[in-house]
């Protein structure tokens, strides 16, 4: 983060043509479109930014981890987090923002001691981050309003509940909205409500329109 104002260092390292990663710890919003400027001047476009919260150990209140998604769209780049926090729930939830770069302090054994211990994941802890971030990124999946077909089995549907005779009227006393999702959907009960069988239908069949007269509905 400190280095984020210092253009003459962020000019170099951008001739080099390497990948950059720019912390944004205690930069404003300007030091931001300077430090980007001045990689692009350099012939650069290879740059992620990184949301940081300066202190430490941080503190999930000053995470303001909205801010992802919002420089996705501003500076046109890949964004992750640098975090100074305890634990996993700033990564786990910069994910689900869109975070695609994760910074953590790690140290082989925290008695070691140091500025940085408090916070800093042992190789365990920083395993489960890890497992724990692949699974938040699997359940993001795709944006999607289909059912898998197993589900189609728990939704309700209109079925004979006793044996209707041909010709016989359907009412409340021989179909039913009941499970699976087999016949005719119960948003035509009122429709279905009234006709009569063209056919026999035993009891417990899903009904169909192609069992029931609908050309005319003697109830109505």
């Amino acid at each position: 983060s400190p280095e984020i104002t210092d253009l003459t260092l962020i000019s170099k390292i951008a001739k080099i043509g390497k990948p950059i990663i720019l912390s944004t710890g205690i930069a404003e919003l300007e030091d931001i479109h300077l430090a980007i400027k001045t990689i692009k001047e350099n012939g650069n476009s290879k740059f992620a930014l990184l949301k940081c919260t300066s202190e430490y150990p941080a503190k999930y209140i000053d995470a303001n981890l909205r801010t992802i998604p919002d420089m996705i769209t501003r500076f046109g780049c890949p964004v992750g987090v640098s975090d100074h926090s305890e634990g996993f729930v700033v990564p786990t939830v910069a994910i689900s923002l869109g975070a695609s770069i994760i910074e953590k302090h790690f140290i082989l054994d925290r008695t070691l001691g140091g500025i940085d211990a408090g916070f800093s994941m042992e190789p365990s802890e920083f395993a489960l981050m890890v497992k724990t971030v692949r699974d938040a990124e699997m359940t993001l999946g795709r944006i999607t309003y289909d059912i898998k077909n197993s589900d189609k089995l728990r939704r309700r549907s209109l079925f004979a509940i006793t044996n209707i005779s041909k010709g016989e009227q359907l009412n409340e006393e021989n179909f039913r909205s009941i499970r699976p999702g087999h016949g005719i959907h119960p948003m035509h009960w009122n429709q279905v409500n009234g006709l009569r069988a063209i056919i026999d239908i035993p009891k417990g069949t899903p009904l169909d329109f192609g069992m029931l007269d609908v050309s005319k509905n003697d109830a109505k």
